[in-house]
């Protein structure tokens, strides 16, 4: 079985100015992350704009970067959907077109129980093969679902559900996932603001939206860590936090297409409802890639 670990780059999909899916652009993208020595990939997640996207455009771009990607890299595909058979759907599919594994948000607009949350993933986890892993998905702030430690726990006996993605930046919950759950469970956190602290109490690695911008510090960062340069590390930990900071920590995903602009791609565009940025957070915005450029790559 195939599992994340260090760094995980939950990529965007880039989208021309009509909202149409940029196919060139998602090769461009990949080729530079791969470049910069990211090995692992977590498409078509919060970052990926995967539900901006019907069920048929989510298998398009899945099916081709799982293609275009090849033995280059290890492509995760978040499945999660608002309903069970879509998810379900999805993650057949992603196993059928040979991904690594998968993830699944928690369903989310319509309150559930941990009962039901529960039942969701353990129907995702029938669909696909006991070898083929599945990962949890934690994010309550856009889901309003909290998946809890205790129904955590209870998912981690299922022979292919292997790990959690949980974005919140709560070393308290971290910590109840981590000593909660077997040791070969991985825990993988969504936040750059812990990262250090998480990976050094027994995190797996992080998935980090900033990561599509700069991924080589993010490649110095985990590099650190695995040499046990913690001093290092830390100096990494707080650029990180400056990126974070200046790239609004993914709340805005814009600000990741407009800065990649200004590190050499052409123009790449969110999907409506979501709008470019105005000129004066396109001129702030600029000014602060460019320092972080001369100053830290």
């Amino acid at each position: 079985m195939k599992r994340m670990k260090d760094l995980i780059v939950p990529t965007i999909t880039p989208f021309d100015e009509k909202g149409e899916i940029d196919k060139e652009g998602i090769k461009a993208h990949f080729d530079f992350l791969i470049k910069s020595g990211v090995k692992d990939f977590y498409i078509l997640g919060t970052t990926g704009e995967a539900f901006l996207l019907n069920k048929e455009e989510r298998k398009m771009v899945a099916e081709l970067v799982v293609e275009y990607v090849g033995d280059r890299g290890n492509i995760f595909i978040q499945v999660g959907s608002i309903s069970t058979k879509e998810a379900c759907e999805l993650a057949r599919h992603a196993e059928s077109i040979g991904a690594a594994g998968i993830g699944a948000i928690t369903p989310f607009y319509f309150n559930v129980s941990q009962r039901e949350m529960e039942n969701y993933y353990l129907e995702i986890a029938k669909n696909v093969s006991d070898d083929f892993s599945v990962y949890l998905y934690n994010l309550p702030g856009c889901s309003t679902n909290d998946l809890l430690p205790e129904t955590v726990s209870k998912l981690a006996k299922v022979k292919n559900i292997v790990g959690i993605k949980n974005s919140m930046e709560d070393m308290l919950r971290l910590s109840r996932l981590i000593d909660e759950t077997p040791d070969d469970f991985d825990v993988i956190i969504g936040s750059d603001n812990i990262a250090l602290s998480a990976i050094l109490y027994g995190a797996k690695g992080s998935v980090s939206g900033n990561a599509n911008v700069f991924p080589e510090i993010f490649i110095e960062f985990y590099q650190a860590i695995k040499e046990k340069k913690y001093d290092k590390a830390h100096e990494k930990q707080i650029i990180i936090r400056h990126i974070a900071r200046v790239l609004k920590n993914g709340a805005n995903l814009t600000y990741f297409k407009q800065a990649l602009i200004y590190r050499g791609f052409k123009p790449s565009f969110t999907r409506k409802p979501l709008l470019d940025l105005d000129q004066n957070e396109k001129d702030r915005l600029n000014s602060e890639v460019k320092e972080i450029i001369k100053n830290y790559l």
